[in-house]
């Protein structure tokens, strides 16, 4: 006890004579007291690593691109796990060391509690253009019995109803681009071709320019969806709740495929549906696919077909559509 009482009293001396706080005092006389005594130093504890919360923009094999809401600038976080999130998620970063290199932002350290929460990503939702009045059962030719989609057609076209369309952003055709030039389609092309990593290294520059590009979480999700329907989904998540963004509370227009523009949506909820019927969740699945023929009810994509199936109790294992998907 008069050992730690005489250790007590030298640290406060120490402190009194520098000013530093307890802790650096004691550290450093343990420090000296160890040399004296030919011992080996006591370790300073490992400071408790930062931790800020952030948006991922885009992800590499070993870093991802981040914006920290409130600093200036872009981030490029590095991490082993780093491969868990997806553009368009929140995380919070423990941040273990930051430094600049060439300019450029740089962190390492882990991330945590990856979550979707886009109206926490501080993202302008994109405009909706449109909203003339249409008659479908005027411009497209009926579904009739014994077709069993007929009863939900007439429902969905029964009086005439506002046509919208998306933002070209959603599609990837960015504002002073050439009309020409669209990286989705590139990348579809380049999967199209057997390059599925230059596909994934072109989309995730999209989404780092700009995470309202629907299209190109969609293409993401497609990337995925044969060997991992659990990633796959979190792509079509989150272009599905980016879109949403951009539609009015209780929303009751349509969307048709017809406008190139609404197919990324449109995509993402086919994909997001699909992935709940394969896993499992089958009458959230039921849902979205009652959702895609309200906005579009023409039906491009064949969801009423899925939907037909899916109602029918057939799981994903045993439907026919397994062979188109």
């Amino acid at each position: 006890m008069t050992a730690f009482r005489d250790l007590k009293r030298i640290i406060r001396e120490r402190q009194s004579k520098t000013g530093e706080s307890y802790t650096a005092a004691r550290v450093h006389v343990m420090r000296e007291r160890a040399t004296l005594l030919g011992e080996a130093p006591e370790k300073s504890p490992a400071p408790e690593p930062e931790r800020v919360e952030a948006v991922v923009l885009k992800v590499n094999r070993q870093s991802a691109r981040v914006r920290i809401p409130g600093e200036i600038g872009e981030l490029t976080f590095r991490s082993g796990g780093i491969w868990k999130v997806v553009p368009g998620h929140r995380v919070t970063l423990a941040i273990d060391k930051r430094w600049t290199w060439k300019g450029n932002s740089y962190a390492s350290g882990h991330a945590e509690n990856p979550r979707i929460a886009v109206d926490q990503l501080g993202l302008q939702p994109l405009p909706l253009n449109g909203g003339e009045l249409i008659d479908l059962r005027v411009v497209y030719e009926p579904f009739r019995r014994p077709d069993p989609y007929a009863p939900l057609w007439r429902r969905l076209t029964a009086r005439p109803r506002p046509d919208f369309r998306m933002d070209p952003i959603a599609w990837g055709q960015f504002p002073g681009a050439d009309v020409e030039d669209n990286p989705t389609c590139d990348a579809a092309e380049l999967a199209e071709a057997g390059d599925a990593i230059g596909a994934c290294e072109l989309l995730m520059e999209t989404l780092g320019r700009d995470l309202r590009c629907l299209d190109a979480h969609a293409h993401l999700g497609n990337l995925e969806f044969d060997h991992s329907p659990e990633r796959a989904i979190l792509h079509y998540e989150i272009g599905m709740r980016i879109g949403e963004l951009s539609l009015p509370e209780s929303f009751a227009g349509m969307l048709l495929w017809g406008h190139i523009t609404n197919r990324p949506y449109l995509r993402c909820l086919h994909g997001y549906a699909l992935c709940l019927w394969r896993l499992g969740q089958r009458p959230q699945a039921e849902q979205v696919f009652d959702r895609i023929l309200s906005l579009n009810p023409p039906d491009n994509q064949g969801v009423r077909f899925c939907r037909q199936q899916l109602r029918t109790g057939k799981s994903w294992n045993d439907a026919e559509i397994r062979e188109a998907s």
